[in-house]
């Protein structure tokens, strides 16, 4: 992506005295990687298909905390499909423009 040219860092650092190892260097690689959105799109298709069948709900439905309804389900889904549009559009080279339009968008549950 042309907005991001150091898009993963590695780090090495000397022998930690506190891990035991036969390298003489040490490393740490974090990365966030866009494909995981489609790990999220497939919890998304596969928590619709139980909410279709009502499957596994009852529990819920029984405990005094969902009386009023599932609607933090609900609300826990918009959540994850926000991520996966966000990741999705993280792909794309104009995606500062993506995310200076959600700005004043709010998430499920903020402002209340």
């Amino acid at each position: 992506i042309e907005w991001d040219p150091a898009s993963i860092q590695v780090a090495l650092s000397r022998k930690s005295p506190y891990v035991q190892t036969a390298h003489r260097v040490s490393g740490l690689m974090l990365a966030n990687h866009t494909s995981i959105r489609h790990l999220f799109t497939k919890c998304l298709t596969q928590y619709d298909k139980l909410m279709r069948r009502k499957a596994f709900l009852d529990q819920y439905e029984q405990h005094p905390m969902f009386a009023d309804g599932l609607d933090e389900f609900d609300d826990a889904r918009e959540i994850v499909e926000g991520l996966a549009e966000e990741y999705a559009a993280c792909e794309s080279p104009d995606y500062i423009k993506w995310a200076s339009g959600k700005e004043n968008e709010r998430m499920p549950g903020e402002g209340l």
